[in-house]
This record gives structure tokens, sequence and C-alpha cells, in this order.
């Protein structure tokens, strides 16, 4: 009898310790940083422009975007959209085009549609950036992809650096910001 009870303690001991690695296993990906873009990279934008960025994405639970290895990745992507704003709107910024609620010339914002891939040494993820105007008279859709040997959050941080880049030498997206 004895020997029943301690088989059956260790298979229940198995069972819960297998269930606790597996959902220890799950990872919230939270926005931290991305490296200021460089003056020299992309100069002033001049006096006169305007815009007033908003977020536009409505999904603010984590969102699975990869399942590897028994370790499952979420995203919040309304968290990660207030990011790219307040970072692109910091640069914007810095090369002198007014950002806030003061501006007549809105772009809507909404990032989704992130995905994971692990290559050897590397790590690459994209995501899907959607601007809009407040009309929905113009739309652009983006998807932007990059890599980083280090992690995931380099990875992260590198995309969303990248991406303001593109963003602020757009003649499309600069063009939404003129008086």
């Amino acid at each position: 009898m004895a020997g029943k009870t301690a088989r059956r303690m260790i298979q229940t001991g198995t069972i819960l310790s297998i269930l606790f690695l597996l959902a220890g296993c799950a990872h919230t990906w939270s926005p931290k940083q991305a490296p200021p873009v460089p003056m020299n990279s992309v100069g002033p934008l001049g006096p006169g422009l305007s815009v007033h960025l908003v977020n536009d994405q409505p999904l603010t639970t984590p969102q699975l975007f990869a399942a590897l290895g028994g370790h499952t990745h979420y995203a919040n992507y309304n968290e990660w959209t207030d990011f790219l704003i307040r970072y692109w709107g910091e640069e914007l910024m810095k090369r002198g085009v007014a950002v806030g609620p003061q501006s007549r010339n809105l772009i809507s914002v909404k990032l989704d549609d992130f995905r994971y891939y692990q290559g050897f040494a590397k790590i690459r993820i994209n995501m899907r950036i959607h601007l809009s105007s407040s009309d929905n008279t113009w739309r652009k859709d983006i998807e932007e992809t990059d890599t980083s040997g280090w992690s995931m959050g380099r990875a992260f941080g590198s995309v969303i650096y990248h991406t303001v880049e593109k963003l602020m030498r757009d003649p499309e997206v600069l063009g939404r910001m003129k008086p």
C-alpha cells in the first residue's frame, strides 16, 4: 500500500512539474528601448512640418506571434504601437517637426503581424506597420524586418529603429506632415 501511494505521488509530482515547465515557457515581449537615430543619418526635416500620431491598434491583450520548441512568444500590439509612436515622435521633434494634438495632420498608426524566425546564430523579427489618415483617404502599409545575432529583444529594438529611420526618409509620409 505504501508503495502504491509513493508511486502515485511521484506520478502526480511529475505531471505537475511538466505542467509548471510548460507554463514557464511563455514569454511576453514588451518594448524597452531603441537607439537614437543619428542626425547624420536623417538630418533636419525643416520647420513647417507637423503631425499628430495616434495609436489605432485596438488589441490590448498579448497576441501569440511565435511558438518554438515549447516556448511561446506574445506581444501586446497596442503597447508596441505606443512605443513606436513615442520613439518616432521624439526623433521627429529632434529634427524640427511639431508633434502633438495641435497639428491637423493626423496619422493613425497600428503595428501587428509580428513574426519570429530563429536561424543559425541569428534572430529575425518581422512586423507590419499600418499608417492612415483620419478619413482613410490615405493609407500606407509597410512590412519591416531586421535581424540580430544577440537576442530577440535586440532584434525588436533594431526593427523599430530602422522603421523610424525609413519613415523619416519616406517622401509620402513626410508629405502627410505638410501644412
